[in-house]
């Protein structure tokens, strides 16, 4: 082979061996240990679109928790504008305008959730949180599989992504 042929050769090996190399290294190895904790919801993004979110799952606008022991968790969160009526205030309601006061701290206006709430086990595999909820305030999401792929971890910081969104949460606990 010529020189050049050669450096050709040397060029594609380095650039496969380093792609290969980095691909290895970038992937997080999450372990139930690591997990195990209260974790506060502190920034979301839409990682293709850049957008903010709206809602209990941004930390503008939201307040979202979830707590971790060795095989369950539980995850609640809500709008910090939900509105707010004391005890006596409420007792002093129609049955009909009780219902529509208990309605509102779940949902608004345009019918969107401003209150979330579920549990169940969870697992991991790898680089990802495979969640199942056996309980939630929605009740279709049931039984179904919640995937979170975890792309950072360290004693105060988890960040994962569900879908395109991202999240960021801190240990509090």
């Amino acid at each position: 082979m010529t020189n050049a042929r050669w450096s050709i050769v040397a060029v594609f090996l380095a650039c496969t061996l380093l792609t290969g190399i980095h691909c290895a290294t970038a992937q997080v190895v999450v372990k139930a240990e690591d997990v195990i904790g209260t974790w506060e919801l502190v920034s979301t993004k839409d990682v293709k679109t850049g957008e903010a979110m709206y809602g209990y799952s941004d930390a503008s606008t939201g307040l979202q928790v979830e707590q971790y022991s060795r095989s369950h968790y539980t995850m609640v969160a809500m709008t910090r504008d939900r509105s707010v009526i004391s005890p006596a205030d409420f007792a002093k309601l129609s049955p009909e305008e009780q219902v529509k006061v208990n309605y509102a701290r779940v949902w608004n206006e345009k019918n969107k959730p401003i209150f979330a709430a579920n549990g169940g086990t969870y697992t991991v595999e790898g680089d990802e949180i495979h969640k199942k909820p056996m309980i939630a305030l929605n009740p279709g999401s049931i039984g179904n599989e919640i995937i979170l792929k975890v792309t950072h971890l360290d004693r105060s910081t988890m960040v994962f992504q569900h879908g395109t969104i991202e999240h960021t949460f801190r240990r509090i606990e």
